[in-house]
């Protein structure tokens, strides 16, 4: 380690702390310090995890424990007006369409084929990532051993997220990720780009969506140069745990629209030409209604159908589910 890398790791260890004091007391005895910016536990359980993102952990995984990450520094985009879209990916975006919670299963399984079978996305934290997924939404207790009575206790809302990019001409899957929000704030966990563009087009329509949905900050986790070229910046850990302790609550009806199987063609989100309306429902099917014949013969009448969108207005499969909210202190036990 060069003399200028140990200054660093000083500077941060002082303004930081050991990461054992960023470490909520209620998750003490689930989660215990590991190394530098990871935490350790090997309670596999959605409410732990969906409670690590609502304080502001990356949840990522080894083959045994749950790994969970909060950066010195965290990259984030300023939404809207930090998204930088370069006209080259502006102008190939037009052949590409994106559509949210359409194949959650395909694009781990892309992830999967791009960065190995060995990466941190394992199948036991696939399981609780689906949970989250498939419940819609994740109420979690914010400081659930407080005094404060039930009715009194605030929660916090986390929802998970599969975004899906195809190609317009094949209906291929082309580019995805997977990502959650709490309050104003999406995290991108992990994502896989299988054709030339489709990765980038996929990051800028998906910070447009965002920007209109009302989001205020894209969390990108660490540092990376093509980061800096949708234009993120570095944010350090005590501001962004704070950022998240603000807006967890008060922005926790901030939610991204459940498409339809057509979703929305990536130029339009990338030009903001759609509008509120068309990204509340998730798209526009077209439906062939067949009338009845008559004397003039066969009538056809077209009509645009909206789907709906996830917890806002509804999606079928995940509003059958019962809403789930997160520790008290029989779970806590059950865990």
């Amino acid at each position: 380690m060069t003399s200028r890398e140990q200054l660093d790791n000083e500077h941060r260890e002082e303004e930081d702390g050991n990461i054992e004091k960023w470490i909520p007391e209620y998750l003490k005895m689930f989660v215990i310090p590991y190394h530098d910016e990871f935490c350790y536990t090997r309670f596999y359980h959605f409410r732990l995890v969906a409670a690590l993102m609502m304080e502001g952990f990356l949840p990522i995984a080894t083959k045994d424990a749950i790994l969970p990450k909060l950066h010195h520094e965290r990259s984030v985009i300023s939404l809207p007006e930090a998204l930088h879209v370069s006209k080259s990916t502006r102008k190939k975006s037009k052949k590409f369409r994106l559509t949210v919670n359409q194949n959650f299963d395909r694009v781990v399984e892309e992830c999967h084929k791009q960065h190995g079978q060995l990466c941190w996305l394992y199948p036991d934290l696939v399981k609780l990532f689906k949970e989250i997924h498939e419940a819609g939404k994740v109420n979690v207790v914010v400081n659930p051993i407080s005094n404060l009575s039930a009715q009194r206790q605030k929660t916090a809302p986390v929802r998970m997220y599969s975004i899906e990019v195809w190609n317009d001409e094949t209906r291929e899957l082309v580019a995805g990720e997977l990502g959650y929000t709490v309050g104003n704030i999406y995290t991108s966990l992990t994502g896989f780009s299988a054709q030339d563009s489709a990765g980038s087009v996929q990051l800028v329509s998906l910070g447009r969506l965002l920007s209109n949905m009302g989001f205020k900050f894209w969390d990108l986790g660490m540092d990376m140069e093509y980061k800096q070229d949708l234009g993120s910046h570095l944010m350090k850990r005590k501001d962004f745990v704070s950022f998240v302790a603000k807006s967890r609550v008060t922005d926790g009806n901030k939610v991204l629209p459940t498409t339809n199987s057509n979703g929305f063609n990536c130029k339009s989100l990338v030009d903001q030409t759609l509008s509120l309306e068309i990204l509340h429902a998730g798209g526009e099917q077209i439906q062939m209604n067949v009338g009845q014949r008559g004397t003039n013969g066969n009538r056809q009448e077209c009509k645009l159908n909206h789907t709906t969108s996830n917890d806002q207005i509804g999606s079928s499969h995940q509003n059958k589910k019962k809403r789930r909210s997160f520790l008290n202190k029989s779970e806590i036990a059950a865990i």
